[in-house]
């Protein structure tokens, strides 16, 4: 009964299960919410609906509901005791706030079932999941047309924690995925000390990783640089800007899948994952909204739901 959705896609949603007493007769082509039922053990039933919810903050790029639930909750086959279930739980305040909807959770769901029986995919989901709820800013701030909206350092010490530990979660969801960068001391991945210049030893068996994992390794991925020229090295090496750049203000750059895998790994190994050097304070929200969108997009891909409407995944599913 907390929402209703009318036949032209028209939602009315209320906060209070109190409100429910002031609610007439549903208007016609109006129709009540619908509980997703899960028939499996406690357990089983948890992980899909934490799953379900995680999914649900990588597609927004940014954990938009607030308290998600985390657990379901156990209905009797008994007619007559689920009425009271319903009565005196479902329909009371604190739990009946539990309960959410939003225009993406059928592909939330699409993107849980994608991954239920590959468990290193569903860490890759948590994890960057959990990397949005440590630090992240909305997408649409990131548009090019926003420009620079945000400071791109701080001096604040508890931040540089949030800021590093957001980087650490989103590039071990790669990781998670079997699509870091396999080098070593023996086959290292650039020709040349101090180089971004693929070893091609390294690079070629990396493409064959990303092409099995359905994603085509020469897509680019804009990388997201604002304001004045103050990043870390590494950009140096990006001088492709994207179309909406302007070499100013907004200097984003198109960079190929396996350089901005590559560059988001050099920004973990050497400036959040151990003890913070002089140049950990150099990174902001730019980086985390970087690395965090690599990560999603990878996911994405391997769940074969990058760019898909609900209509290819209606077709899909029928």
């Amino acid at each position: 009964m907390r929402y209703a959705f009318s036949e032209r896609g028209g939602i009315s949603e209320l906060s209070q299960a109190s409100a429910l007493k002031d609610i007439d007769v549903r208007r016609e082509g109006q129709q009540g919410g619908r509980l997703l039922l899960l028939e499996t053990e406690q357990t089983e039933a948890d992980n899909i609906i934490q799953l379900v919810c995680a999914a649900y903050v990588i597609l927004e790029g940014f954990p938009v509901i607030k308290n998600p639930p985390a657990y379901g909750f156990e209905l009797s086959d008994d007619e007559a005791d689920r009425e009271i279930t319903f009565e005196n739980l479902f329909r009371s305040d604190g739990l009946f706030q539990w309960f959410t909807y939003g225009h993406r959770l059928p592909v939330a769901v699409a993107i849980a079932a994608e991954a239920w029986r590959n468990k290193k995919l569903i860490y890759a989901i948590h994890k960057l999941a959990q990397s949005y709820e440590t630090e992240c800013v909305t997408p649409w701030s990131m548009h090019p047309l926003s420009g620079q909206v945000f400071e791109k350092h701080t001096d604040n010490f508890a931040s540089h924690v949030g800021t590093s530990v957001a980087i650490n979660l989103a590039y071990s969801a790669i990781e998670e995925l079997d699509l870091g960068v396999k080098a070593s001391g023996e086959v290292p991945r650039s020709i040349g000390e101090g180089t971004f210049v693929w070893n091609p030893k390294v690079l070629g068996p990396f493409k064959g990783r990303l092409r099995k994992a359905g994603i085509d390794p020469e897509r680019t991925i804009d990388w997201v640089t604002r304001g004045d020229q103050s990043e870390v090295p590494v950009y140096e090496m990006l001088n492709q800007l994207s179309e909406h750049s302007d070499g100013v203000e907004v200097r984003d750059r198109q960079v190929s899948v396996p350089d901005t895998i590559n560059f988001c790994e050099y920004l973990r190994n050497t400036m959040t994952a151990h003890a913070f050097s002089s140049k950990t304070n150099r990174l902001g929200p730019y980086e985390v909204y970087n690395v965090q969108q690599v990560a999603r997009f990878l996911i994405l891909s391997k769940c074969n739901l990058w760019n898909t409407w609900t209509e290819e995944l209606r077709k899909r599913y029928s």
